[in-house]
């Protein structure tokens, strides 16, 4: 079972994703970490741990391609 992350942490990570598209990474969770610490006003460290930690997952099922891409024949 997964965990159900709450909205304003869905929110705030998916616009962080799209307003710096080119400053995350899809792969890196430390690096989102410090990233999101950098460029949001979040204080707590939990609540910056759970916002990089959804950017993350965001970012990487965003890259992720059709299962079985159509091929022309």
């Amino acid at each position: 079972m997964g965990n159900i992350r709450q909205t304003f942490i869905k929110n705030i990570a998916i616009d962080l994703a799209k307003q710096y598209p080119d400053q995350f990474k899809h792969d890196d969770f430390q690096h989102n970490k410090n990233k999101v610490a950098e460029l949001s006003d979040v204080n707590s460290n939990l609540l910056r741990n759970r916002i990089a930690g959804y950017v993350t997952r965001y970012l990487a099922s965003q890259n992720k391609g059709p299962i079985n891409p159509p091929t022309s024949e």
